[in-house]
């Protein structure tokens, strides 16, 4: 069980030591111009597993890759977790323009592969007298777990989960940001075959929850909250907390969670332990970005 976390780990590696010289000139992050707009609400794209208002510039590029592993309360035996192996997350997200930005990612979980999309509509502007920045996020996934594993009668539509989120942010100082989303998922079908709680209810709600407060100029402090607002049985809340390095153009992101998901639907209607029984799991992220023009 030792050598799992070396066969996950070594790949990352690989691919951190052996990034292009060229990018060393563009670790410095330059930031989506949208007039005088307050600018990097939060460190990176997302805040621990929620997406944030922070847009991507145009022609920029945001690869990162997302990790959880077992539960803590496994014990010494198993690494805390870690010899349970890790449910995987990577994506991609570009942007377009300075205001909207495309993005793929898969996870390991039921193997779903998903589409995204940011757009920006409004962006904190002090002089302008705007409070808050505010950012759409849609979202569509498929479970691409082998047939074999499925009933019978699965078809196509089946598979497909769709997700919306609304971010809602305020940077009130150069430390502590606070946003809120208003959260909806759909599963077209709902069964056993699905790592959710209930496998009779398709659409659930919740009001994500995030945090940042700085530390350190690179550092900072993060907060997940994500309430259950579905009328659906053995739902608990997603609670998260970590800490964000930020090294010019990686930011590293390490947390305890609650669940092993990492994406919108399966954050909301997945498996959630009690923080405060050691129910929880060890996770980090790895975000990389890159300005191709």
């Amino acid at each position: 069980m030792l050598n799992s976390p070396i066969r996950l780990f070594a790949p990352l590696f690989l691919i951190i030591i052996t990034l292009p010289l060229s990018v060393f000139g563009q670790l410095e992050r330059r930031t989506a111009d949208i007039d005088e707009s307050v600018s990097l609400t939060f460190m990176a794209p997302r805040n621990i597993n929620l997406y944030t208002v922070e847009s991507l510039s145009e022609g920029e590029l945001h690869y990162s890759i997302l990790h959880t592993f077992g539960p803590v309360n496994s014990g010494p035996r198993n690494l805390w977790g870690i010899d349970a192996g890790a449910n995987v997350r990577f994506s991609f997200e570009y942007g377009i323009t300075d205001k909207i930005s495309l993005g793929l990612g898969r996870s390991s979980l039921d193997k779903n592969i998903d589409i995204n999309s940011r757009v920006a509509l409004l962006r904190q502007n002090p002089s302008l007298g705007m409070p808050v920045s505010v950012s759409f996020v849609p979202s569509a996934g498929i479970n691409t777990v082998d047939p074999d594993f499925l009933p019978d009668n699965y078809i196509f539509t089946d598979r497909l989960n769709y997700g919306f989120s609304l971010p809602v942010a305020r940077k009130f100082n150069d430390k502590l940001s606070l946003q809120f989303s208003p959260m909806l998922v759909h599963f077209n079908r709902v069964g056993p075959e699905l790592n959710i709680v209930d496998t009779e209810v398709n659409t659930y709600y919740s009001v994500g929850l995030a945090a940042r407060y700085k530390i350190k100029p690179r550092t900072a402090l993060s907060l997940q909250y994500i309430p259950p607002l579905t009328d659906a049985e053995n739902l608990n809340a997603n609670l998260a907390i970590g800490i964000d390095i930020e090294t010019g153009g990686h930011v590293f992101q390490m947390f305890f969670t609650t669940s092993r998901a990492l994406n919108d639907p399966y954050l909301i209607a997945g498996d959630n332990g009690d923080f405060f029984a050691r129910e929880f799991r060890f996770g980090f992220n790895v975000n990389r970005l890159f300005q191709l023009n």
